[in-house]
């Protein structure tokens, strides 16, 4: 009996001491060092020493480069001209050119005789006598190289329509006269294209004679002149009008009806091509 009465000592003691130490537990007072600091931070690391800069060597300068070379520019090619000028030089000398006019018949070799202007009235391009004669020019007033302001280009109007036999009734005729024509020259050298500007009946003067188209003054009066001129067989596009500088040519055949008068038809140069 007395063993027990120890046991239930000592455990009364024990009761006693858990409740003392968790009411202390409780209020705070006793705690482990380790929780003494909130439980969500976290310390950071210590911080450790950086590593020393490695020394960058400084860029060397750019070596000076040469100055480029510009590329080589392509040649152009020399003229090579469509029209067998070695042959027809072989058999006359006195061929310097070609005409040719699209939608027509024109389709000629052009003479120029270096001594006598009425020479091609009554001969062909072979230098034989044809009554059709051949489309020439004057040697006395214009280059054979067609560079003069004005050049004229003469032709018989002729009743088979050889020569400028049709050119009247072609440029005469508005369905034919709407749309845009060029007058082809092709000569050994290059081939230049007038765009037409007018077509009418006029005076059969000599014009290269009366007209001195190097003067800016003369050329401009008249082909003012030439725009005034009031016909119903006449056509003109004023948009296309040629201004001092420019280079005309006229071809010129007698007007059907009158004789003493010409009929011509006038374009300017758009295009001088000289490279093939």
């Amino acid at each position: 009996m007395k063993k027990r009465g120890i046991y239930i000592a000592c455990g009364v003691v024990f009761l006693l001491a858990a409740a003392f130490f968790g009411v202390k537990i409780f209020q705070g007072t006793y705690a482990p060092a380790a929780v003494t600091e909130s439980m969500s931070y976290t310390a950071a690391p210590a911080p450790t020493e950086a590593p020393e800069a490695t020394a960058v060597p400084a860029a060397e300068p750019a070596a000076e480069t040469e100055e480029a070379t510009p590329a080589p520019t392509a040649t152009p090619e020399p003229y090579v001209s469509p029209i067998d000028f070695e042959s027809l030089q072989a058999v006359n000398p006195d061929i310097i050119g070609w005409i040719t006019i699209l939608d027509t018949n024109i389709d000629y070799p052009v003479l120029q005789s270096p001594t006598d202007d009425d020479f091609y009235m009554d001969h062909n391009s072979d230098g034989r006598y044809s009554s059709n004669g051949s489309i020439f020019s004057d040697h006395e007033y214009n280059a054979a190289d067609f560079s003069d302001p004005v050049t004229i280009l003469y032709g018989h109007h002729m009743a088979s329509g050889a020569m400028f036999g049709r050119l009247q009734k072609y440029y005469s005729d508005p369905d034919f006269w709407e749309p845009d024509h060029y007058i082809h020259i092709y000569t050994p050298e290059r081939e230049l294209a007038y765009k037409v500007f007018a077509a009418l009946p006029f005076s059969s003067d000599n014009l290269l004679y009366y007209y001195d188209f190097t003067d800016e003054k003369t050329f401009e009066s008249f082909f003012d002149a030439v725009f005034n001129a009031r016909d119903l067989s006449a056509h003109f596009k004023e948009e296309y009008a040629p201004e001092p500088g420019d280079q005309v040519i006229i071809l010129s055949t007698c007007l059907i009806g009158n004789n003493t008068r010409r009929f011509l038809v006038m374009g300017t140069l758009v295009s001088d091509d000289q490279s093939s």
